[in-house]
């Protein structure tokens, strides 16, 4: 039903809760494992997610912070929480409502989201670039038989640039 390109932490959660909603999920990574860029959040510790109030959240956003209001709303922090501990990975509180894993260590964030992964059914395939990954899945499919191809990239060369100037991108 889904293919997602970009096994880090956009694409890990997203690809869970396209399984658990009853979609088979394929999700392409370039590197070598997913999830590498949590390796790098909180000092290697991982700040999985802020204990605070969720309206916090849109004061601290740079700009038009209303924008992310369904998102924050459709799976707030405090169900991240509850996943992940339902899910076997204990989580501490520490200053500012920072949220570590208890050990401290972000592979063990890894680990938890690629063992839903796993038990939801979702196929993790390594791919040598995002281009590829979607001319690979288009190769040889009949017209309608992949429904879509979501992509959660880093958005590279169009970070930081207004939505004005974005207005003629193709693919």
């Amino acid at each position: 039903d889904c293919i997602w390109v970009g096994g880090g932490p956009a694409g890990l959660f997203a690809a869970y809760n396209a399984a658990i909603g009853g979609n088979s999920v394929l999700l392409l990574e370039k590197n070598d494992r997913c999830g590498k860029k949590l390796d790098i959040t909180g000092k290697g510790r991982c700040n999985v997610t802020n204990a605070g109030d969720v309206e916090d959240f849109f004061n601290h956003m740079v700009s038009n912070g209303r924008f992310m209001y369904s998102s924050f709303y459709r799976f707030d922090n405090v169900q991240v929480m509850e996943m992940l501990n339902k899910a076997g990975l204990q989580l501490k509180t520490e200053r500012g409502n920072r949220v570590f894993p208890l050990s401290d260590k972000s592979s063990d964030v890894i680990r938890t989201f690629t063992g839903l992964l796993e038990k939801y059914g979702v196929e993790i395939i390594p791919v040598d670039s995002e281009h590829s990954a979607i001319f690979q899945c288009l190769m040889g499919r009949e017209k309608g038989e992949l429904r879509r191809i979501l992509l959660t990239g880093s958005g590279g060369p169009f970070r930081g640039r207004p939505v004005s100037e974005l207005e003629d991108v193709t693919p």
